[in-house]
């Protein structure tokens, strides 16, 4: 079964090298630069996994996080953030549906490793 993955970020250059990074380990990526086309994609494509930055231009990506669990509550949503996050701020987003935290800059194994531990524990590989 092929795994759809969209990164929502309104860095391009992460944006796109995360995504050629990801389809290298068998992923197929979609990309959104904001909030407004990460969820109209997200309708159109109902990803298995979002990886989202928490500061969008048109939004607070804890905002997305909810409308996408709202269509669906098997999505695996990954958090990213360029800054520390409090524990108040952590917990805000996992009671809204995220399932995992990333502090950029990351290891992209790292990534694919964890992406590969949330989908074995969802049953989705």
């Amino acid at each position: 079964m092929e795994i759809k993955i969209l990164i929502v970020d309104d860095d391009a250059n992460l944006r796109e090298s995360l995504s050629e990074s990801l389809e290298l380990f068998g992923f197929k990526c979609f990309e959104a630069k904001n909030a407004k086309e990460g969820y109209e994609i997200a309708k159109k494509i109902m990803p298995d996994i979002v990886i989202m930055d928490i500061q969008l231009p048109d939004s607070i990506g804890f905002q997305l996080c909810q409308e996408i669990k709202k269509l669906s509550k098997d999505t695996i949503i990954i958090m990213m953030s360029g800054r520390f996050l409090s524990s108040d701020e952590k917990t805000q987003g996992f009671e809204l549906g995220a399932d995992e935290y990333l502090t950029k800059p990351f290891d992209i194994q790292e990534l694919a490793v964890r992406i590969k531990q949330l989908l074995s524990r969802k049953g989705k590989n």
